[in-house]
């Protein structure tokens, strides 16, 4: 059980949530449509709702834990945000803006056809359907040792609360959580990591273990995940799937009031995802100096130990509020998402299709509750001993052939039909299983995946199918939507050499920076 201090600070944060969604909910006129909030908002809080979705409970908890065991070379994977949020706002953030989306899979329609819209969308709920059951479990696991609940009661209430607060005020309850979720987040990082900084008193102590500070590791192997290839060319292809493919992080920029606003907002999460995993990596170092290497059963447990065993109440409360907000965050977003596609991409498409906006409107809402009930289950099977960080990445990375290289295909290739496309998503997962069973890292999986689709898409579209008229005239018109890069966006770039020079010289300039700033 908890102190009252750590109690005090916890349901403050609950009812500041409350009260947000409460006053959304009092204003219907400022509340927007569903999915995507009539597309009112600004480049900072749409910025900031698409960071905290993006960086979730298990970066809070598997982060640091990953790096407690195998150094900063886990830095590596981030090195590539700046990089793929240039081709995010160049190419796939106005296209997307630009048609007036809801589901971004109605482009696959647009480009491709049915087959193809369909099998992503329910590839997309498949996917978010077993990540945000782990990322629920989680959560709960930490509720379990502060209430007197059991995991399957923790699981059940987290999921329901998250979904009454994002049903009743839509995408914009959602954005609007997230921003205050994300000022939680930050605060709870910041208690631990100044924690830990008080209790390490002598910069000798973060010297005696130089090899943790080692950031950049150049072999050459497919079968290791954390090389500087795997981190600048696999990863890219990953995280390219995660911001620029996804529906949970680009319907975040599909609310924002014009393609400047949201190109501007994902500038937030080309900046801001290196330094927030940077800045867990260094927690996971100090939490390894202030152990001195013990070895612990469960990574996921190491942060968790510190916190419950070596701080004050504020600290635990601080920390159990971040955790809450950084799972819920991830959560509402994607109830909001999966509640969108299920509504647009498969009831509109499929059942309803000349209704009312105010008719998909409730029944987008009325999904969201039965998404929070799906998630359930995937969550009491998502017992695992890995980091949990590590076991979302794998997952993902399994699928990321078909949802990234169906969007790449329809945007590079001119003659690429629905057929080769429905072709390629067969031989991407093919390839997937073989190179796993070969041993080659789960990073690779992502570029893999990717690159056989895009072969196999092309070749077999010269051979079968066809485009009709419409989708020609579609391919001639979306070379249109493209945006020219802003000198703001070439600073990401500038930003991205920048990082990978530093992280070079990170076994000099990290201990030193430490000693000159906080010993």
């Amino acid at each position: 059980m908890i102190s009252t201090t750590s109690a005090v600070i916890i349901v403050g944060y609950i009812i500041a949530t409350v009260l947000i969604s409460l006053k959304i909910n009092s204003n219907k006129k400022n509340c927007g449509d569903f999915s995507t909030g009539n597309r009112q908002f600004g480049w900072i809080p749409t910025g900031m709702s698409a960071l905290a979705t993006y960086v979730s409970a298990m970066t809070f908890i598997g982060m640091p834990g990953w790096v407690y065991s195998d150094g900063l070379e886990v830095i590596q994977l981030h090195l590539n945000y700046p990089i793929v949020i240039f081709f995010t706002i160049v190419f796939f953030i106005p296209i997307f803006y630009k048609l007036g989306l809801s589901s971004i899979y109605e482009y696959l329609e647009l480009r491709f056809g049915v087959l193809i819209r369909t099998t992503n969308a329910i590839a997309f709920l498949f996917i978010q359907c077993l990540s945000s059951g782990i990322v629920l479990y989680t959560i709960a696991l930490i509720l379990v040792n502060i209430l007197p609940l059991t995991i399957v009661q923790a699981i059940v209430i987290t999921s329901l609360f998250t979904a009454a607060y994002s049903y009743c005020g839509g995408i914009t309850t959602v954005i609007w959580t997230d921003v205050l979720q994300s000022l939680v987040l930050i605060a709870g990082a910041v208690a631990v990591f100044v924690t830990l900084i008080n209790n390490i008193h002598d910069i000798a102590t973060l010297s005696a273990y130089p090899e943790k500070f080692i950031a950049i590791n150049t072999n050459i192997s497919f079968q290791d995940d954390t090389t500087v290839w795997s981190g600048l060319v696999a990863m890219s292809f990953l995280h390219l799937s995660v911001f620029a493919t996804n529906q949970l992080i680009i319907q975040r920029t599909l609310a924002a009031r014009s393609v400047e606003q949201a190109q501007k907002a994902m500038l937030i999460c080309g900046y801001g995802s290196f330094f927030i995993y940077l800045f867990f990596a260094l927690i996971g170092i100090l939490l390894f100096c202030f152990y001195d290497g013990r070895a612990f059963t469960n990574s996921n447990e190491i942060i968790l130990n510190f916190v419950f065993n070596h701080t004050n109440p504020v600290v635990i409360g601080l920390v159990i509020s971040s955790l809450m907000a950084a799972a819920m965050s991830s959560l509402d977003s994607a109830y909001n998402s999966m509640s969108t596609v299920m509504t647009f991409d498969i009831y509109k498409r499929f059942m309803r299709k000349n209704e009312q906006k105010s008719h998909y409107e409730r029944v987008a809402r009325r999904l969201s509750l039965l998404c929070s009930i799906l998630i359930i289950f995937p969550s009491i099977l998502a017992i695992s001993n890995e980091s949990v960080l590590k076991s979302v990445a794998s997952l993902a990375a399994i699928f990321v052939g078909v949802r990234l290289g169906s969007f790449l295909l329809g945007m590079l290739s001119r003659t690429a039909n629905e057929a080769g496309a429905l072709i390629a998503s067969m031989a991407s997962m093919i390839s997937i299983v073989c190179i796993d069973y070969m041993g080659v890292a789960w990073p690779w999986f992502a570029l893999f995946g990717t690159g056989v689709f895009l072969l196999v898409g092309y070749t077999a579209s010269q051979y079968v199918g066809s485009l009709s008229a419409q989708q020609i005239a579609f391919i001639d018109q979306q070379k249109d939507y493209y945006c020219s890069p802003a000198r703001r966006d070439y600073a990401l770039l500038v930003f991205f050499v920048a990082t990978i020079v530093f992280m070079i010289f990170s076994p000099y300039l990290l201990p030193q920076l430490a000693a000159r700033v906080f010993f």
